[in-house]
């Protein structure tokens, strides 16, 4: 006998397959089944292995969106192949001074591209290799933008840290490195069939031995040498006060010194307007003195009868005292 299938049952078996699928849609839309986006073209140069449509696309650590496409397109001109990325960035993550601004997106993209807004590839994870892109701002690098009539605004990419590494190490000369490391190699192969590496090992020991050496003498000396230097510490505290309260009485005296001296300089001042004076005056009695002593003055012709006068009263002294040394009775009885 059959038993009878339980249409409850088959409505609750339904059911659950709806929700199920209901909701492996919304976690595969990341949640934005009723949120409008904003898509930007990316042009990258680099490859983009592990970059997947549903990627992330973050701010600084914060996902704003997610990859919605990528292709891979030629360019004749430049002959070279771009891969464009389309990225769409959810309208209700980004806001304008604390608002949300719906499709206000696109608004000042231009001044953000000027003040440094590039996108590049980081890598998600280390053990599954996928990528995701990050927006951030990176001021002083160049502005390369590559489509002209593309529907979506682009936004200029930059190369990762890992792309320029992988650059670095691509410019890098391989080939002479790995032939300088070989001769390197031959060298201390050389050396080791040689013996270089036994004569350099005893060297090494008696060097160890040398330096023990060196150590115990300085344990036996340090002491020493630390007292020493402690009283040499001590003597140049004790000199270098003296120096100070040298310097110190230097300065008092260069200070008293420099009164002095201005007082001095005063005083010389003084004394030397008070002989311009006095040479002015010496000048004036020269003067008269040249007009007194002059032949033609009445001063001199008096001066010279004077003195005529006064030789002739020289002469009569003498003849008289000539005759009172021949006849000294004449001052008693007079001339006769």
């Amino acid at each position: 006998m059959q038993s009878k299938v339980s249409p409850t049952l088959i409505g609750l078996f339904v059911l659950a397959s709806l929700v199920l699928g209901l909701s492996a849609i919304f976690l595969l839309s990341d949640g934005n089944l009723s949120h409008q986006s904003t898509r930007f073209i990316l042009f990258f140069e680099s490859d983009v292995k592990g970059l997947q449509v549903g990627s992330p696309v973050n701010f600084r650590g914060v996902r704003i969106g997610k990859v919605e496409s990528m292709s891979i397109t030629y360019f004749k001109e430049s002959r070279e192949f771009r891969i464009p990325v389309i990225i769409g960035i959810d309208d209700t993550r980004v806001g304008i001074d604390g608002v949300q601004t719906g499709s206000g997106v696109l608004i000042g993209l231009d001044e953000l591209i000027r003040q440094g807004l590039r996108a590049r590839l980081n890598l998600q994870s280390l053990v599954t290799g996928k990528l995701e892109i990050e927006l951030d701002f990176h001021p002083g690098t160049p502005i390369r933008l590559v489509s002209t009539n593309s529907e979506y605004r682009e936004i200029p990419t930059i190369q990762s840290s890992m792309e320029r590494i992988a650059t670095a190490l691509e410019a890098m000369p391989i080939e002479r490195i790995m032939t300088r490391l070989s001769g390197i190699l031959d060298s201390i192969d050389e050396m080791a069939a040689d013996g270089e590496f036994e004569r350099l090992k005893v060297s090494l020991f008696q060097i160890t031995r040398r330096l023990d050496s060196i150590t115990q003498q300085l344990h036996r000396v340090t002491p020493q040498l630390i007292d020493d230097s402690s009283n040499t510490l001590a003597e140049a505290q004790v000199m270098l006060t003296e120096i100070t309260r040298t310097a110190t009485k230097s300065q008092q005296l260069i200070s008293e010194t420099e009164g002095r001296l201005a007082k001095a300089f005063t005083s010389w001042e003084q004394t030397m307007a008070k002989g311009e004076v006095a040479f002015s005056q010496l000048g004036q009695v020269a003067s008269s003195t040249d007009e007194v002593l002059s032949e033609d003055s009445p001063v001199m012709t008096e001066l010279t009868t004077a003195l005529r006068e006064l030789g002739a009263a020289a002469r009569s002294i003498r003849n008289m005292s000539q005759y009172l040394e021949r006849h000294p009775e004449a001052l008693l009885r007079g001339k006769q």
